[in-house]
């Protein structure tokens, strides 16, 4: 019924020449055209880490935002879960968006 994905997640990375799905890069060559890729996987993820960096340091800062905000104003249970709810979308959302 549910689908259960398996951890970790697998950074999909395509050869730059022929564009096939690189699943065992042995040796740092391409096993369908066998160009050089070991320089660009280490792009990718490199990339990869940067953009997480940078979803969990906005995430931080929406959370601290908006514990600061809710603090103050004396919200109820139902309103501070729609707050939480609201920036929780928006980092799954923005996420989506980076990795895509």
């Amino acid at each position: 019924m549910f689908a259960v994905a398996r951890m970790p997640l697998r950074t999909k990375i395509e050869c730059p020449a022929c564009h096939t799905d690189l699943i065992v890069k042995r040796g740092g060559k391409c096993p369908n055209c066998g160009i050089p890729i070991s320089e660009h996987v280490a792009r990718v993820r490199a990339r990869e880490r940067l953009i997480e960096q940078v979803v969990a340091i906005i995430g931080s800062l929406l959370v601290l935002a908006l514990f600061l905000t809710t603090t103050g104003i004396s919200l109820g249970l139902i309103e501070g879960v729609g707050v939480y709810a609201l920036v929780g979308a928006a980092m799954f959302y923005l996420a989506r968006k980076t990795f895509s």
